[in-house]
């Protein structure tokens, strides 16, 4: 652009880059711009769509993606436009049933059911309810919840926050009701920044030991995402937890991310907690470590999608504890087709003792997801 400030190919780079750094409005103009020049630029109108994808501005999005297929109805880029507008403008459904086990005998079998719908520019609604049941080597419990709640986002924030209920039947103990919210705000300061914020109030009762004891909790998480270049994420989060049995948790973690091309990622992740005092019945260590190296491979095309990754480090369970190795795989694969269609199945397995609720020595577990668009 210093040699020939007019320039086609320079100032598309420009409008991209912009684009690429969150610096959404810069793009905008640089593309109208090319656009007023050329209206048969199919890269600039595609990638107005996109800008206009990432303000939340669905519809208009959509309108990009058909002024260049009427131009030229090949386009390989105004054709995923389509698609990825028609995604995000469309109330979706989905569902999911999963099974999980650990090696203190803890099993347990999840379904859900969701469903989210559009409802204006950068709003939407959703709604969900879930049931699991639960069991250990003594006991059965069941969970029976439901929520509702709508997200908002406009510029570089984003908020979220939903209501609901979950009805516990213990084998055992009374039966109770309990009341849950959430809510979580997510800020943009700077083009490569994310900041988060989020809080949650509900049951402890991922298992059926948890489930007859009536107990609470309430957390408060902070979270910051920073993309130094578009391959480079470093992120870490901070968060603290109430439970009504008088207990209180303190975490703190950190991670950074390395993109090789577009399918591989290498990396390092690091996480800390303590408990104010260690309870039967729930992982509560006075202090639990963990450093891993971390990596992942994925590929998603028109009719398939796909992703393995896993983690090999060590872990220190409470502060005279020794260190031992801690490692995880999990992976996803499954068809989709369509604008969001899906269907995926899912597994995991890891010897990492916070995956577990009781701290067990091996976690597993496996389900199958689809989604839908309406």
């Amino acid at each position: 652009l210093g040699a020939d400030s007019t320039d086609r190919e320079s100032r598309l780079g420009r409008a991209q880059v912009s684009a690429w750094k969150n610096d959404l409005s810069g793009a905008e103009r640089e593309y109208r711009n090319l656009i007023r020049q050329d209206s048969r630029d199919l890269d600039a109108t595609v990638g107005l769509g996109y800008v206009y994808l990432w303000q939340g501005r669905e519809d208009a999005a959509h309108r990009q993606a058909g002024y260049a297929l009427a131009i030229d109805s090949t386009h390989r880029g105004a054709r995923e436009l389509r698609r990825v507008a028609r995604e995000a403008r469309a109330t979706s459904v989905e569902s999911s049933a999963s099974w999980s086990n650990d090696s203190d005998g803890n099993t347990s079998f999840g379904q859900s059911l969701s469903t989210t719908a559009p409802v204006a520019t950068g709003f939407a609604v959703f709604a969900s309810a879930n049931a699991l049941e639960a069991s250990d080597p003594v006991r059965d419990a069941v969970r029976l919840g439901a929520e509702a709640g709508a997200s908002w986002s406009k510029g570089g924030v984003h908020l979220t926050g939903a209501a609901g209920a979950r009805r516990l039947l213990p084998e055992i103990a009374p039966a109770r009701t309990a009341a849950t919210y959430r809510g979580r705000l997510g800020v943009r300061p700077l083009a490569p920044v994310s900041l988060s914020v989020g809080y949650a109030r509900l049951p402890f009762d991922e298992i059926a030991g948890l489930i007859e004891r009536e107990l609470d909790m309430e957390s408060v998480e902070a979270g910051v995402d920073i993309r130094p270049t578009r391959s480079l994420m470093v992120y870490g989060g901070a968060g603290a937890l109430w439970l009504s049995d008088g207990n209180r948790r303190t975490s703190v973690a950190v991670g950074l991310n390395q993109k090789f091309g577009r399918k591989l990622f290498v990396g390092v992740f690091g996480r800390t907690l303590s408990y104010d005092r260690r309870v039967v019945g729930y992982f509560s260590p006075d202090r639990f470590s963990v450093l891993e190296g971390v990596a992942g491979y994925s590929h998603e095309s028109r009719s398939w999608i796909a992703s393995l990754s896993g983690g090999l480090g060590a872990q220190q369970v409470g502060k005279r504890g020794a260190a031992q190795t801690e490692w995880h795989v999990d992976g996803r694969v499954g068809p989709r087709w369509g604008a969001g269609n899906r269907v995926e199945l899912f597994g995991m397995i890891t010897n990492s003792a916070v995956s577990s609720t009781t701290g067990a020595f091996r976690y597993r577990s496996a389900g199958i997801m689809a989604r839908l668009t309406l």
